[in-house]
């Protein structure tokens, strides 16, 4: 069984018109169709939702939806199972989900990993051919879109249960794949406590690991014979961001026999707001950078200093909101410029002490502390719409 698994998709506003014509090749190119259509099985992350129905939710970050209209130029691509258990899925509330579900079931199109609930966000899918059974679970990290027990959206990661329904999918199929949908944006390689997460997930059952979410090509490695993807990259999400993170994404090529699973690389390429097959020095370009930084994280003490730069380049990006209202003021930030980007660090020495920041360590560091903390922001964000 060959099976094509698809980074994250997503009809935008730069290409609504070409996938409502259902102009394919405007859209693929020819040799990406013909491409796709030598697998028995496609697999994508669907990172929308279509509207339609429901109400936009309380979030932060892009309210993405795509028009139902954009179906031409989904099918195009024959996929046979869309992802649903991402950030952006819940968009629109239970009622969204369950309109998106529905317009995949009545063209043909399998959906998992979201739900009216949490038991059937849950839910792992099983495809069954030629004598072999091929699993598939998924879930995201929190970002305002997981299920509850009575409230629909996505399967969200918890570590009290995530790790048994992977066991639990594993002894009802021949190989597991799961899809964690997370990390950090146009950041190449994976936080220390996310490859634990992976590694974990192939201790107790997982095949192969594939990260999305992160909108760039990562890195991989082999642990304990299975592989484990830190992020897959697109396969088409036009945004503006035009960058070399969203320049490629991987084709991950997956071979399944009843004894074995093999994995294999290929490259889609997105030069403006369509996308294509990489050419063969385009494809050994990506992936001999995909295969460096797949050498480096074997190194602890380069994968140490990797983490160590990525905070130091992100740290007033989280630390900012903290500076609340006057933080993004335009006084704030022509001070800053004006400083040469010392004004804003010299703020938080200035108004945080030790003992401030030795606090909220304790808060987001005590499993008792960060819960209660998440309640009382959830409270207060609640609080004010």
């Amino acid at each position: 069984m060959r099976i094509l698994i698809g980074g994250d998709f997503s009809p935008t506003k730069a290409n609504f018109e070409l996938f409502e014509q259902g102009d394919s090749e405007a859209l693929y190119g020819r040799e990406l169709l013909d491409y796709l259509a030598g697998f028995d099985y496609r697999v994508f992350d669907f990172e929308a939702v279509f509207d339609g129905a429901g109400t936009p939710i309380q979030k932060y970050g892009p309210l993405i939806t795509t028009p139902a209209t954009c179906m031409p130029g989904i099918e195009a691509i024959h996929p046979n199972l869309f992802v649903l258990a991402n950030n952006h899925a819940a968009n629109l509330g239970a009622e969204g989900i369950a309109h998106t579900k529905a317009i995949l079931a009545e063209h043909g199109i399998e959906s998992m990993g979201a739900g009216s609930n949490l038991a059937e966000a849950r839910k792992p899918f099983y495809l069954s051919e030629g004598g072999v059974t091929i699993g598939f679970y998924a879930c995201a990290e929190h970002e305002f879109n997981a299920a509850g027990e009575e409230t629909g959206g996505v399967n969200p990661y918890d570590p009290l249960t995530t790790f048994d329904e992977v066991r639990e999918a594993k002894q009802h199929c021949d190989h597991l794949i799961v899809f964690y949908h997370g990390g950090m944006i146009e950041y190449r390689y994976p936080l220390p406590g996310e490859r634990r997460v992976f590694r974990k997930l192939i201790d107790c059952g997982a095949d192969l690991v594939v990260g999305q979410h992160t909108h760039t090509i990562g890195c991989a490695e082999t642990y304990h014979g299975k592989p484990a993807i830190y992020g897959q990259g697109d396969f088409f999400f036009a945004r503006p961001t035009r960058n070399e993170h969203r320049l490629s994404g991987l084709l991950i090529e997956v071979e399944a026999t009843e004894s074995e699973l093999t994995v294999s690389y290929n490259v889609r390429m997105k030069p403006q707001d369509t996308i294509r097959l990489a050419t063969r020095e385009e494809k050994e370009q990506v992936l001999a950078a995909f295969d460096e930084r797949s050498a480096e994280i074997q190194d602890e003490q380069r994968f140490a200093e990797i983490y160590r730069k990525n905070l130091e380049e992100k740290r007033l990006v989280y630390l900012n909101p903290l500076l609340g209202r006057y933080g993004r003021s335009f006084i704030c930030g022509a001070l800053n410029v004006l400083s040469g980007r010392r004004y804003r660090p010299n703020l938080f020495r200035r108004r945080f002490a030790e003992l401030d920041w030795l606090a909220l360590d304790n808060w987001l560091s005590c499993e008792t502390h960060r819960e209660f903390f998440g309640d009382l922001i959830v409270d207060e964000w609640k609080g004010r719409s």
